[in-house]
């Protein structure tokens, strides 16, 4: 499937600020299932933009505005091609649980195994996940019902939390959007001992009726490491496996690893802020 994506975010500011330092991870990644065959950021006032990979292999740009300025515009094109990475008549059933003991010792695994930034390794955390495992000993298959639990039990909600809040709270509200749904699987599936990362990318709605949710803004699931396998991605804002309608920017141990735009300033709070992402499939 190719993919064009549109992602603009913009501010402005009642007076003017100074000394502008950005990062932003909104270049897709190019890998098995995904290729990147053109992205373009720009930005407004005009700068330099450099860029370097970090250490989860996503691709950052960063730039500063040392001069005064009362308007910041980021701006990415991307057209990206997708192939399925997911037999959905042969999900990776059949790996035991008991199989994962040794992962934390791996450095591939470790980080995606422990309490992060926005996600934490605790006995109420662990009680819940242990309750919501059952009688399941195989991986996917667990994974899976915790993506389903949380579809089915955590209200869709944008006015209930912020970039900010933890899985914890996420947990106890039973509500938000795709970045707590996402943070509160990672915590489920690491206390079950399951490696899982946050994942930033988009989504194409292609159902009828544009009916998934968080489409047309940037998105986030979570991927688990399924061993002999590899990484499954599972989406538990809209429950479903990823597949070639999602496009990938970056992974990460949570939120804070792979925000799309991080940065900071001299001057006031900005007076407007707006984000607007359009997502297209341009082989139809």
């Amino acid at each position: 499937m190719k993919l064009y994506i549109f992602h603009r975010t913009s501010y402005s500011y009642p007076s003017p600020v100074r000394q502008s330092y950005n990062e932003l991870r909104l270049h897709p990644l190019s890998n098995d299932w995904q290729h990147c065959s053109s992205s373009t950021i720009t930005i407004l006032p005009i700068c330099k933009l450099r860029s370097y990979l970090d250490l989860n292999g996503n691709i950052v740009h960063y730039f500063e505005l040392p001069e005064e300025h009362q308007k910041l515009v980021i701006e990415s094109r991307s057209i990206v091609e997708t192939s399925s990475r997911v037999d959905f008549d042969h999900f990776p059933y059949g790996v035991n649980l008991s199989s994962l003991s040794k992962m934390e010792g791996v450095p591939e695994y470790r980080d995606y195994l422990q309490t992060s930034s926005y996600v934490e390794i605790n006995p109420n955390v662990w009680r819940m996940a242990v309750d919501l495992r059952g009688d399941s000993n195989d991986v996917f298959q667990t994974a899976y019902q915790v993506m389903e639990f949380i579809y089915n039990n955590f209200e869709y909600c944008k006015s209930t939390t912020t970039v900010n809040t933890h899985a914890n709270e996420v947990l106890d509200l039973r509500r938000g959007v795709c970045q707590d749904f996402a943070h509160a699987a990672l915590a489920l599936c690491r206390c079950l001992g399951i490696p899982a990362r946050y994942v930033s990318g988009y989504f194409f709605d292609h159902t009828r009726g544009k009916k998934m949710r968080g489409a047309e803004a940037s998105h986030a699931w979570i991927e688990v490491m399924v061993k002999g396998h590899g990484w499954f991605g599972l989406d538990p804002t809209n429950n479903r496996v990823v597949d070639d309608t999602y496009v990938i920017l970056g992974t990460g141990r949570d939120y804070r690893d792979v925000a799309p735009v991080t940065g900071s300033y001299y001057g006031p709070l900005p007076n407007a802020f707006d984000v607007t992402v359009r997502v297209k499939r341009k082989d139809s």
